[in-house]
């Protein structure tokens, strides 16, 4: 097993925590050549890929979740109902045995 050490920069994070923040930050600015670049350095400094993945599949959550929030809005808001519930999903009148668009203003889906 390899031990390796390495400095730490003024603020108290090694340059093997930098690079991986780098990284994550490529994947969300989308900027391949800021991630390669990073990716490299990381290698040099023997990270793993595995250590790599790991801080690229962060980032891809952190991006992911206001994508998938406004996708879940535009499914919500435009939707009409085409077979998916009279709100775009299944919803609680349709449970209760109403029929599509008998949504009230009581309606939990809403």
């Amino acid at each position: 097993m390899t031990t390796h050490t390495e400095s730490q920069t003024e603020t108290g994070l090694s340059e093997t925590t930098l690079n991986l923040v780098a990284l994550g930050a490529a994947i969300g600015a989308n900027a391949e050549r800021a991630f390669r670049a990073h990716q490299s350095r990381l290698e040099a400094l023997g990270i793993s890929r595995e250590a790599m993945i790991e801080a690229v599949n962060m980032a891809l959550r952190v991006k992911g979740d206001p994508h998938q929030m406004m996708l879940a809005l535009a499914e919500s808001t435009l939707t009409d109902g085409g077979g998916s519930g009279c709100c775009g999903a299944a919803c609680a009148c349709e449970e209760a045995g109403k029929e599509k668009g008998d949504c009230g203003d009581d309606c939990d889906c809403r």
